[in-house]
């Protein structure tokens, strides 16, 4: 519904307006107000942001020509109708300049006021059909922009993926095959000749159009504050893996501590709505060419977050070079495998907690640090594999995606609690299937019953069956099942009305052959000699 604001300093014509309008019913129009006088309309446009203005030419204190002046630099959108006399020429004129609609002659009728108002409604229709496709195409154009940025830079990783470190830091653009038409474009896009690219880590899902919306918004918010929109141009989006990137475009004029300032205060705004800490990882300064580098170049600076004090704002800068290597030697190895061996929690955190210091930030490469924590995870790992039931424990998380050591730390110590909970509730339920499947080989020994056969009965993988089953009983399942069998056959024996043919048939043997050979294995001597003795 439209919003009407009449504004007029005597109030019999302002009154009379309204009752004009509201005879003629337009279903369009919801409300209508009245303001008396200059001064008072624009107070009444401020808080009632109307949609249309009829107003009076001439008024004092705040006449028709400086009110439509002053709202519509408050109120682009708002369309203007002019209530003049016959000698008001003049000033309607001057009021065409600001942009009013239509004016209207005193009095007007009820049928004259409803005409222009309704001029006005469609106006304001065919300026919102124009906003939204103007908005569309924008969007069209930015979203073939980035897949052509998404290209380029795609294509410039896979190149120097080929090449040796730090060559993938080097590479550029000027090494691809052509592609002018997207550089074309990316060049009648941005404006300024310097060029840095920012990526943020705000711990949403990957492809989050929200967290590419909220940074998109604060960056442009942070420009308009900072007053550098004639120097600053920006292009937000989403890579390849759904990460949220800026392509930061300034002019020399603009210093690298203004930039800094600028970053810092965008992350800050983020950071009041997102719960993870967000941060920004930033390339160097290069040209449009530059491009696929600088892309790279952020993620270089992101991926030693870990090793740097907590900072909203990363840079690329190289790494200090160690004096040697911090690694574990073949003892902190061997002391690691026993503490998990063992399950001694005590043990393996200290461990952790040796290894894994913020004491070592300055003597630890990140690839030393993988390294570490690579280790960590395959034993601990290696060594659950064997002792959860479950045929898919879950997979440590990825390197790449801790913050700080101390995130590191209490990963890796909860992961080893949790993992420790679950072998001791598999051991009481390997103690049931385990119990399970034996009274099902004493019920049933006297059939060919197979080890498929008992670990589908307990709902269990075959080779992890087999295995537990020997762990528990120190026999393979075959050499269990003979046991069973053998102990049954020496009670039947001890009855010498039962044939010995007969005692075969009843421990699950049809040929009597196969089972004197097997009664003779086990026991040592035959069933007839058994029997004698």
């Amino acid at each position: 519904m439209y919003r009407v604001l009449i504004i007029d300093d005597e109030e019999l014509i302002g009154d009379g307006v309204k009752a004009k309008l509201e005879r003629a019913g337009l279903s369009a129009v919801g409300i209508i107000q009245v303001a008396y006088g200059g001064l008072q309309g624009l107070q009444a446009a401020g808080e009632l942001k109307p949609h249309i203005i009829i107003t009076d030419m001439r008024m004092p204190e705040v006449d028709g020509i400086e009110l439509i002046r002053q709202l519509t630099q408050q109120l682009p959108l708002t369309k203007f109708i002019m209530l003049s006399g016959h000698d008001d020429y003049s000033y309607v004129r001057e009021a065409f300049k600001y942009g009013v609609l239509d004016y209207l002659l005193k009095p007007a009728s009820s049928a004259e006021l409803a005409s222009q108002v309704q001029a006005a409604i469609a106006a304001i229709e065919a300026d919102s059909r124009q906003a939204l496709a103007l908005e569309r195409n924008q969007q069209d154009e930015q979203t073939l922009l980035t897949a052509r940025l998404n290209m380029l830079l795609n294509a410039a990783a896979e190149k120097a993926d080929r090449l040796p470190h730090p060559a993938s830091l080097t590479a550029t653009a000027h090494d691809l095959p052509d592609a002018p038409e997207s550089w074309h474009m990316l060049e009648q896009f941005f404006s300024h000749p310097f060029f840095a690219v920012g990526l943020f880590g705000m711990g949403g899902a990957p492809f989050s159009a929200r967290d590419l919306a909220r940074a998109d918004a604060i960056l442009n918010a942070s420009i308009r504050a900072a007053g550098y929109t004639a120097q600053l141009q920006l292009l937000t989006f989403h890579d390849t893996q759904g990460n949220v990137y800026a392509v930061i475009n300034f002019a020399d004029a603009l210093s690298s501590d203004a930039l800094d300032a600028l970053l810092r205060d965008s992350v800050a705004q983020l950071s009041l709505d997102i719960s993870d800490k967000p941060v920004v990882a930033v390339s160097k300064i290069g040209e449009l060419r530059d491009l696929p580098q600088l892309y790279r170049q952020a993620q270089h600076a992101m991926s030693y977050r870990i090793l740097r004090k907590p900072d909203p704002v990363l840079y690329l800068n190289e790494p200090p070079k160690r004096q040697e290597e911090q690694l574990p030697a073949r003892k902190d190895i061997d002391e690691l495998r026993q503490a998990v061996e063992t399950l001694h929690l005590e043990r393996i955190h200290a461990w952790i907690d040796r290894w894994l210091s913020d004491s070592l930030v300055e003597r630890i490469s990140l690839e030393q640090l993988e390294a570490v924590f690579d280790l960590l995870m395959s034993e601990i790992h290696r060594h659950f594999n064997g002792r959860l039931i479950s045929e898919e424990n879950e997979q440590p998380q990825a390197f790449a995606s801790f913050h700080t050591l101390h995130d590191l730390r209490q990963y890796v110590k909860g992961y080893v609690f949790t993992a420790k909970q679950l072998v001791s509730e598999s051991a009481s339920l390997e103690g049931a299937v385990i119990g399970d499947a034996i009274a099902y080989v004493r019920q049933h020994f006297q059939r060919d019953i197979q080890l498929a056969e008992v670990a589908n009965r307990v709902s269990m993988n075959y080779s992890y069956f087999s295995k537990l089953f020997k762990e528990r009983t120190g026999l393979t399942f075959t050499a269990y099942l003979i046991k069973v069998r053998m102990e049954e056959a020496q009670k039947l024996l001890k009855d010498p009305a039962t044939r010995i043919n007969e005692v075969s048939e009843k421990v699950g043997y049809s040929n009597p052959y196969h089972f004197s050979r097997a009664f003779k294995n086990h026991c040592g001597i035959s069933p007839k000699e058994f029997r004698n003795k």
